[in-house]
């Protein structure tokens, strides 16, 4: 998931309109907010179900508009149908190859990596596109490693390790942040760092994809290094009462939506039954229990608090950020 909008940026303005994103991002309502269960068909042996169910982002508003929702959403749309593909149903296959090229055409080649910048700028975290995220990266290599085992075809092989390259602990990238712990996978990358936590885990399960199912041992140092440092990092992101979003620096902490906040647990719970550590369980189960209402409530004063705060700072971003694309 990303709190990113879903359509591009087309002569100028937003699609759809700011307004309505701005609603449905407060109430994670609407496109992009559609239900993500954990995944059913998974384990720890095979390539097969994903983590995540995304079958609901085949019958969302913008699943017929792939010509303009961001990659990312094409990513989990193409990754949707694959769950239904997985569950039995007879054309899900066809629906989820034709999301795969449509992917392909996408991609942009940089060296020997595929990538899928966004056109958007994001005042939260000060990002002007194009930038990549490992979020995006990480869900289209999972596309390609299922496409590669669903057809046999090797130009998807080839496709899912391009797209995990810039994923890589021992590559110099934008999207990976070296500690002293090890590495961590930037959603939005940028200065200072945002270590989002939802979209590191997720880039986790594309090294994880592209390891066990294609056999790539790089993937695989990469994926335990990172779990490693995740679980040195996971008390940064846990307030006591809630968990955080990300660890960028605002005035005020960056804590999860709630919807954001079961995710977490989610992602969590996905990687103890990968992994079997049952320090990410006990996380998990502890997170689980800060979801109570007045605990809700509290999270969700927060973040409004957040907005007002955040407003002018974002305010003027856009502003320059508008002067410096004008002629």
């Amino acid at each position: 998931m990303s709190e990113a909008p879903l359509h591009e940026i087309r002569g100028g303005r937003f699609l759809p309109f700011a307004v309505e994103r701005a609603v449905n991002a407060a109430r994670s309502r609407g496109p992009g907010y559609e239900p993500t269960p954990i995944g059913t068909a998974f384990d720890n042996e095979t390539v097969l179900g994903y983590y995540i169910d995304f079958c609901s982002k085949t019958v969302s508003k913008i699943a017929a508009d792939t010509d303009r929702i961001l990659a990312v959403a094409l990513m989990q749309l193409a990754l949707g149908w694959w769950e239904r593909n997985v569950a039995g149903e007879s054309r899900a296959l066809d629906e989820f190859l034709k999301v795969c090229d449509v992917i392909e055409g996408r991609a942009q080649k940089t060296g020997d990596e595929l990538r899928w910048p966004a056109s958007v700028p994001v005042a939260k975290y000060g990002l002007k596109p194009p930038w990549c995220s490992a979020l995006t990266q990480s869900q289209a290599a999972s596309v390609f490693v299922r496409a590669h085992l669903a057809t046999g075809e090797e130009r998807y092989a080839d496709l899912a390790n391009r797209a995990v390259r810039p994923l890589l602990s021992d590559r110099s990238s934008a999207l990976v942040s070296q500690t002293a712990f090890g590495p961590i996978l930037e959603e939005a990358p940028g200065a200072p760092a945002s270590h989002i936590l939802n979209g590191w885990i997720t880039g986790l399960w594309g090294l994880w994809d592209v390891h066990l199912g294609l056999g790539d041992a790089c993937a695989g140092e990469s994926f335990y290094a990172g779990v490693e440092c995740l679980r040195v990092h996971l008390h940064a992101y846990d307030t006591g009462w809630w968990s955080r979003y990300s660890l960028y620096p605002h005035a005020l902490e960056d804590l999860a939506k709630p919807i954001y906040h079961r995710y977490h647990v989610d992602q969590l719970e996905v990687l103890h039954r990968l992994t079997g550590h049952e320090d990410l369980k006990e996380v998990a189960t502890r997170w689980e229990s800060y979801d109570r209402s007045p605990l809700r409530a509290l999270a969700l004063a927060q973040k409004a608090a957040f907005a007002v705060a955040e407003r002018g700072r974002r305010q003027r971003w856009q502003v320059r950020f508008e002067a410096q694309r004008s002629p």
